[in-house]
């Protein structure tokens, strides 16, 4: 009986991991990595994420990989200092060559405390998005 309540579960897992959209121009695979309020700190499996995009980098060596930090907008019940972007970012970067993609590959975008057009969760607005191809022309 458990059985029958375990499997569906295993078939969304495995269908979220089946899905890997192919890289177009314009469109790379991104990864994006989550972060506590006022941190910079690689946290809750956030490591293992980024040695995911690290190895999916070593397996595609010509594209680029580009890091999109931010931090959360006004209107949260705590304050992020205004440089959070780039420490996440920076975070992110050391991880990413110590996971062993060359830094040279690496490049960073700090969007700030940015309200997104489409309403996230508070801790959507906190994130470094590592995409690994091609970054659309307004990431």
């Amino acid at each position: 009986m458990r059985w029958l309540i375990g499997l569906p579960l295993l078939l969304s897992v495995t269908a979220c991991a089946a899905f890997n959209p192919p890289l177009t121009p314009g469109n790379g695979q991104r990864f994006p990595i989550f972060f506590a309020p006022v941190t910079s700190t690689l946290a809750n499996g956030a490591d293992s994420v980024v040695a995911s995009a690290a190895k999916f980098a070593q397996a595609n060596p010509t594209d680029p990989v580009t890091l999109v930090a931010y931090g959360a907008p006004p209107g949260h019940n705590y304050v992020e200092p205004a440089d959070i972007d780039a420490e996440r970012a920076s975070a992110v970067t050391a991880q990413l060559i110590a996971d062993g993609v060359d830094k040279n590959r690496i490049s960073a975008v700090a969007k700030g405390p940015v309200q997104p057009e489409v309403p996230m969760s508070k801790i959507e607005v906190r994130r470094v998005d590592i995409i690994v191809g091609t970054p659309p022309a307004n990431p």
